[in-house]
C-alpha cells in the first residue's frame, strides 16, 4: 500500500513487564529455564505508512511471539530478528503490542508496550497500476453531453478493428509518474499517420516517450496529466478542442469517476465546447482480452427448409428472386445489381455471387469546400473547410463523399483539402451525402450559407439541406445552380425567407439533384432474396460460406422483415447474420437494426476470423421469442440480444445474400479490382 510522507513523533506511552514462571502461574507448565531481561526496541515509521518494526531481546530466549493487534496473525522471530507490521487504518491511533519470549523448555516472559501511529493514505493510491480501455461495445464514445454517446460509440466491429488499441496500457506510478505503454502498434487516426485510420507504429509526441506525471483530486473528481503527449483514451481529445486543430497542450484534465471496488473508471473530457469524449477504463494490462461469450445451446433441431445449391445454373426460382438496380439503397455503394450469370449462378455445388469491375468510369464527380455561415452584416463562421480532421460522411442513393487533395488549386479556391462528391452511374436522382456537426447551426444570426464548388458542367443543381439529426422531418433546404464548368465558384444559399428556427446539426449536399448519371456501371454484382417465397418466424439458421477478400467488397448474409414493402426500414427490422469487408478481411460481424437502434446506432458485435476468405465457415443465428444469438462455427456467442414482444422480431422474415461494393461500410475500393466471389455451400433453417 502506498503512503504519503508525513513527519510523526513516536510516543511510547508505557512499558509494563511481567515475569511469569511455573511457580507464579498455575497455567504455565513447570519446565525449563525462564527468559530474563526482556527488552523491546520499537521503531515507528514517520512517513505515514503505518509501518512498525519491533526488535526484541532477552536472555535464555529461543523465540519471540509478537502480537501487533487483535485479529492479526502473530509474528514469530528469534533473538536479533525484527518483526514488521503495517497498520492500515487511516488517521492517528494508539496500539498495544505484546511480545512474549519463550525458552527452549517452555518458560516465558511477556511485555506490552503502547505506540502511537499515524497512517496517511495517498489520494492517488486508487489509480496506482496499469489500466486499459474496457474491451466492450460503448467503452469509447462522443456526444453532446456526459453520458450521451449518440454521435459515436464503438461497437463490436470497432473492437476488433482497433484490437491494437485495446491492449494499450495507461500506467500510474506510486512515485506520481504516468506512462502510455502503446507497444509496437496502436490505433492511428489520419491526422497522425497521414493515411486512413488504421493500426500502426505509435507517432510522437503521443508515443509514450514523454516523461509525464499525474495528480488526482478525489473530491473534485479530476485527474490531470502533466507532460505534452501524455493522454487517456484518445490523444486528440484535449481541453481546448481536438488535435490537430489546437496545439498539443502541456497538461490535460479529465473528469473521472471510480467504481466502488476501484476496478473501473469512467472518464469524460469536454473537448472544446459541447463535445464530450467518454471512456470506460478497467484495471489490467490487456493480456486477457477475449471476444465471445458462452457456447450456443440450440433448441431447434428439426430441418424445415434448405437450399443445398446442387443444381447448376440460375438459383432455384422456387427459393430466390432478385433485387436489381444501382445505388445501394442508402449506403452510398458503387455497384449495380443484376441477374446475369456472370454475377450470380450455381456451379459445382455452390452458389457463387461475383462482383465485377468494368474498369470504366464510376460516375460524376463534384468538389466543394469552405462551407461558411454568413450574417446579414457580413460576419462569417466556417462550418467546415476540410483542413482538419475529416468529417464522418454518410452517403445515400448511390453517392458518397470523401476528403481529397484539391485537384484544381486555382481561382477562387487555393486550399489544400476539399470535399469530393461521387455520384455513381445509375444512382438515384436524389443521391447525396451528409455529415453531422457538433453543435446546432445558428441560423438566427446567420441566414445565408456560402459553398465553394467545382462542377464538370454548368447548370448542375446543387441542393443544400440542413436537418435535425434526431428528427429528419425537421429541415430547411435551398437550391443553387452552377454557372461555370471545370473551375471553382462560390454558390450562395439564402435561407432567410424560410426563417429557420429548428435544431440543425446535419449538413446534407446533393449534386446534380434530380439527375441519375448515365454510363457503364463501374461495378456489377448480385443480390438475391427469398421474399414472398420463403419467410419464417423463429428458428436456427446455418449458412456455410467463403467470403471475397478484395478491398471494397462488402458481402452480407442477412434477413429483412416480411412487411418491409408495407412499413419500410428500419420499422420492419433487420438481422445481419454475417457482414464482412475486404478492407478488414480477418473480421466478421453481426448486427441488429430496428427503430430504437439502427444505421450507425445498430446493435453490433464482431469476432476475428483469419481464414474468412480462404476457408468455408458456418454462420449461425438462433432466433427465439426471448433472444437472438449469433455464432461462428458453433463456437461462442459473439452477439446476444434480448428479444421481447415490443421488437419487430416476432413475425416473418426473409433472406438476402449479396456483395456490395464500397459504401459506408465497404470503404475504399481497390483501384486494381477486377472481380471477387462469395461462395455459399448451403443455407438451412431448423425449427
Amino acid at each position: 500500500m502506498g503512503r504519503k510522507g508525513a513527519v510523526l513523533a513516536v510516543l511510547i506511552l508505557g512499558i509494563f513487564t511481567g515475569i511469569i514462571s511455573c511457580k507464579d502461574d498455575d497455567d504455565v507448565p513447570a519446565q525449563g529455564v525462564i527468559p530474563e531481561n526482556l527488552t523491546i526496541d520499537a521503531n515507528v515509521a514517520t512517513d505515514g505508512s503505518g509501518l512498525v518494526e519491533i526488535t526484541p531481546a532477552a536472555e535464555n530466549a529461543a523465540r519471540f511471539v509478537v502480537n501487533f493487534e487483535e485479529g492479526a496473525d502473530a509474528v514469530v522471530v528469534t533473538n536479533g530478528e525484527t518483526a514488521s507490521y503495517q497498520y492500515g487504518t487511516e488517521g492517528i491511533a494508539t496500539y498495544e503490542i505484546t511480545v512474549t519470549a519463550y525458552s527452549l523448555g517452555g518458560g516465558l516472559i511477556r511485555s506490552t508496550i503502547s505506540v502511537e501511529v499515524e497512517v496517511t493514505v495517498d489520494p492517488n493510491e486508487p489509480l496506482f497500476g496499469s489500466w486499459v480501455m474496457a474491451n466492450e461495445s460503448g467503452s469509447l464514445g462522443v456526444g453532446p453531453a456526459p453520458g450521451d454517446t449518440s454521435w459515436f460509440a464503438i461497437d463490436g466491429v470497432g473492437l476488433v478493428q482497433r484490437s491494437c488499441y485495446f491492449d494499450d496500457t495507461y500506467v500510474f506510478g506510486e512515485d506520481g509518474s504516468f506512462t502510455n505503454n502503446l507497444g509496437g502498434e496502436t490505433w492511428l487516426e489520419g491526422w497522425q499517420s497521414g493515411v486512413a485510420d488504421a493500426c500502426g507504429a505509435p507517432v510522437g509526441p503521443h508515443d509514450g516517450s514523454v516523461s509525464a506525471t499525474f495528480s488526482y483530486d478525489p473530491s473534485a473528481g479530476t485527474l490531470t496529466l502533466n507532460g505534452a503527449g501524455a493522454f487517456l483514451g484518445l490523444p486528440k481529445a484535449v481541453n481546448a478542442g481536438e488535435l490537430p486543430n489546437v496545439d498539443v497542450p502541456d497538461s490535460i484534465t479529465y473528469q473521472v469517476t471510480l467504481s466502488e471496488d476501484g476496478s473501473a473508471m469512467d472518464v469524460v473530457i469536454e473537448s472544446g465546447t459541447g463535445v464530450y469524449w467518454q471512456y470506460k477504463m478497467v484495471k489490467g494490462d490487456g493480456s486477457d482480452l477475449e471476444i465471445g461469450g458462452d457456447p450456443l445451446e440450440t433448441i431447434y433441431t428439426n430441418l424445415v427448409w434448405s437450399d443445398e445449391f446442387d443444381v447448376d445454373g440460375a438459383p432455384d426460382p422456387a427459393n430466390w428472386t432478385y433485387d436489381l438496380g444501382a445505388g445501394g439503397w442508402g449506403n452510398g455503394e458503387s455497384q449495380t445489381y443484376t441477374d446475369n450469370p456472370e454475377n450470380v449462378r450455381v456451379e459445382d455445388g455452390m452458389l457463387k455471387i461475383t462482383a465485377i469491375g468494368s474498369g470504366g468510369p464510376t460516375g460524376v464527380i463534384h468538389y466543394y469546400d469552405d462551407i461558411t455561415l454568413v450574417a446579414t452584416g457580413g460576419e462569417t463562421s466556417v462550418i467546415e473547410d476540410f483542413e482538419g480532421t475529416p468529417p464522418a460522411f454518410t452517403g445515400f442513393g448511390g453517392a458518397n463523399s470523401t476528403v481529397v487533395d484539391n485537384p484544381d488549386a486555382s481561382g477562387e479556391n487555393t486550399s489544400s483539402k476539399v470535399g469530393e462528391s461521387l455520384k455513381n452511374f445509375g444512382a438515384e436522382g436524389w443521391a447525396g451525402s451528409y455529415f453531422d456537426v457538433a453543435a446546432p447551426l445558428d441560423m438566427t444570426t446567420y441566414s445565408t450559407i456560402r459553398v465553394k464548388t467545382w462542377s464538370p458542367a454548368t447548370g448542375a443543381v446543387v441542393r443544400l439541406k440542413l436537418e435535425n439529426q434526431a428528427d429528419a422531418g425537421e429541415f430547411v433546404q435551398v437550391d443553387a445552380t452552377t454557372t461555370v464548368a471545370e473551375e471553382w465558384e462560390t454558390l450562395t444559399f439564402d435561407f432567410s425567407s424560410q426563417s429557420p428556427t429548428g435544431t440543425y446539426n446535419r449538413v446534407v449536399l446533393f449534386f446534380d439533384f434530380g439527375v441519375s448519371p448515365t454510363g457503364t456501371a463501374a461495378y456489377t454484382s448480385a443480390r438475391i432474396k427469398s421474399e414472398d417465397l420463403f419467410e419464417f418466424t423463429y428458428g436456427r439458421v446455418e449458412i456455410r460460406a467463403k467470403l471475397p477478400s478484395a478491398g471494397g467488397t462488402w458481402p452480407a448474409l442477412w434477413l429483412l422483415g416480411g412487411n418491409f414493402a408495407e412499413i419500410g426500414w428500419p420499422d420492419c427490422g433487420e438481422l445481419d447474420i454475417m457482414e464482412h469487408v475486404g478492407n478488414n478481411s480477418n473480421v466478421v460481424s453481426s448486427a441488429i437494426h430496428y427503430p430504437e437502434n439502427f444505421a450507425g446506432n445498430a446493435i453490433t458485435d464482431a469476432r476475428p476470423l483469419s481464414t474468412a476468405t480462404t476457408e468455408f465457415h458456418n454462420y449461425t443465428m438462433e432466433w427465439t421469442p426471448d433472444s437472438i444469438k449469433f455464432v461462428v462455427d458453433d463456437e461462442l456467442v459473439h452477439l446476444s440480444f434480448e428479444n421481447n414482444m415490443s421488437t419487430p422480431f416476432n413475425s416473418d422474415f426473409f433472406f438476402i445474400m449479396n456483395i456490395a461494393m464500397g459504401g459506408t461500410l465497404g470503404g475504399a475500393i481497390d483501384p486494381a479490382f477486377t472481380e471477387d466471389t462469395m461462395e455459399v455451400d448451403y443455407i438451412r433453417v431448423y425449427q
